[in-house]
């Protein structure tokens, strides 16, 4: 290589901006939950669901099915009639977002849950993408 080249590529690498670290915009949140007793009570729910952009009661289904605990959404609440630790919970809720948020294509949380004769299917607002998912 010839010394001028040499010196245009280092002239045209100080002027490229700093390497940022790559920061993901969407996280899973983590619950907040409070046992009393025989019952556990997600406090923060409204927000979770809020974040996931689902419908709360689809949410409270799946996590009622999946901690074989019957539960009820109460106002921005959701109680769970079992005794359950944090990490489970969280774990669950980890679970619903691999399977009804982020799209199987893309991998990003820009999707949105429709029904099409009676099945759900997830369709990503990003890529375009189109998946079933099962039912809760």
């Amino acid at each position: 290589m010839s010394e001028d080249y040499k010196k245009l590529l280092e002239r045209a690498y100080s002027k490229l901006p700093e390497k940022t670290e790559a920061s993901e915009r969407f996280e899973i949140p983590i619950a907040d939950i409070l046992v009393q007793g025989n019952r556990t009570l997600i406090k923060n729910f409204d927000s979770i669901a809020g974040k996931l952009r689902r419908e709360p009661k689809h949410i409270a289904k799946y996590l009622s099915k999946e901690l074989a605990a019957p539960g009820i959404v109460d106002g921005a609440r959701l109680v769970l009639n079992a005794k359950l630790s944090e990490k489970s919970i969280n774990e669950r809720i980890k679970d619903y977002v691999n399977i009804y948020v982020i799209c199987k294509q893309c991998k990003r949380p820009d999707t949105k849950l429709v029904e099409e004769d009676r099945l759900p299917v997830m369709i990503c607002e990003a890529c375009g993408a189109r998946s079933s998912v099962g039912k809760v």
